[in-house]
């Protein structure tokens, strides 16, 4: 299941990320994988940063390209459970690994272990990483950029339809 949007500039570009943090918490936060590709420059941590603050993070939010990874705790609000519940978000930066299994070197694998959103840019950079539940690719337009979104599960197809929706409602 495949959705794109053109995001004219940053704004746009952050309304996306906002829209796609909404959609993330009316499927209740849920555990993710959500994999950001494109080139040099190409939005792809402005994405997640409007990501991140749709969801309720405050303070600096930095790209993780030195550090690999940086965490970030949000709560979120069991509807069934009628309580708070807290979650971890990792974004993850793999631009400067040069072998496919440097990420389980690293340690990144609990991170990517199904128990926290993790946010993941240049998953090619790569090999055998858990299988994405939303796919992003960014690619630039004339003006802005074009942004793909491919669902890779069932928890995938549910943010696109989400999307889907609230555009059709817009």
């Amino acid at each position: 299941m495949l959705l794109s949007r053109h995001c004219i500039d940053e704004a746009a570009t952050e309304s996306l990320g906002t829209a796609i943090a909404q959609a993330m918490r009316q499927a209740g936060l849920p555990p993710l994988l959500l994999t950001l590709q494109g080139d040099l420059g190409a939005g792809k941590t402005t994405l997640v940063r409007s990501i991140l603050r749709a969801l309720g993070v405050r303070g600096r939010i930095k790209s993780p390209s030195y550090a690999l990874l940086e965490s970030y705790s949000i709560d979120g609000f069991g509807l069934e459970l009628k309580q708070s519940v807290g979650l971890t978000v990792y974004h993850i930066d793999l631009y400067r690994f040069s072998s496919p299994d440097e990420w389980l070197d690293a340690g990144l694998g609990e991170a990517l272990g199904g128990q926290a959103l993790c946010l993941v840019e240049w998953p090619e950079h790569a090999a055998g990483l858990p299988p994405a539940d939303l796919q992003l690719h960014i690619a630039p337009a004339d003006p802005g950029r074009m942004v793909t979104m491919r669902a890779g599960t069932a928890a995938g197809e549910g943010l696109i339809d989400t999307l889907r929706s609230a555009q059709a409602d817009a």
